[in-house]
């Protein structure tokens, strides 16, 4: 048993394991009712913005469009760390007994990329339950978007998917969203729901003009 912990608190074990460390305490609190599973989440629609020198300005909307790649935003923050912290425990502890990896330098690059691979993997693995929870936030709200207008979070194409906004009773309803016919409607832009496509949950929307 001392092995053991002495071989999860040690070198670039640490990090995955304190991170494993925090989801378990983290839904033991949320098993005893002290606090909701949705307390940490992330909302998509904060921008951040900097000023260097007074004259670029770095924008928030990259990092929110790798955030809602990855279904962070569209689920619980903790759903989604929850699979990604134990395998990357468990690789991290398997390289370094197992393949008898000690060289920091190596097994740190190993770290990152296990780490990497697994967002992939966790991205793959929640996707369901992503749609499940923004499936269920339509319904709770009891609001049909189709025909609903809505403003564009994140820049909508033809061949990618953004993120738009709809506001309903009094709360934000956030969809997946699409153009068609080589359209792009820009972060900011009003827009107009006009289908939904099942394949994907997604919705067509066009510029609401």
């Amino acid at each position: 048993m001392q092995e053991f912990l002495d071989l999860s608190f040690s070198g670039v074990n640490l990090i995955p394991t304190i991170v494993l460390l925090f989801v378990m305490i983290y839904w033991i609190i949320v098993i005893l009712g002290v606090i909701d599973v949705d307390t940490l989440d992330i909302d998509l629609e904060t921008e951040v913005e900097l000023d260097l020198d007074g004259d670029v300005e770095v924008s928030g909307e990259g990092l929110s469009s790798v955030l809602s790649f990855f279904n962070i935003g569209h689920m619980p923050l903790m759903i989604f760390l929850s699979f990604l912290a134990f395998p990357m425990w468990v690789l991290s502890l398997w390289s370094t007994d197992f393949i008898g990896i000690d060289n920091i330098l190596l097994n740190s690059g190993l770290l990152v990329a296990s780490f990497i691979i697994r967002l992939f993997i966790a991205k793959f693995l929640t996707t369901p339950i992503a749609k499940f929870y923004m499936k269920l936030r339509l319904q709770d709200e009891a609001v049909n978007p189709i025909g609903k207008r809505c403003k564009v979070l994140l820049t909508v194409k033809s061949d990618s998917f953004g993120q738009a906004e709809i506001k309903a009773n009094g709360t934000s309803i956030l969809i997946s969203a699409i153009t068609r016919d080589g359209l792009e409607i820009k972060k900011g832009e009003s827009a107009l729901v006009i289908d939904h496509i099942k394949e994907g949950n997604h919705y067509l929307i066009e510029p609401d003009n």
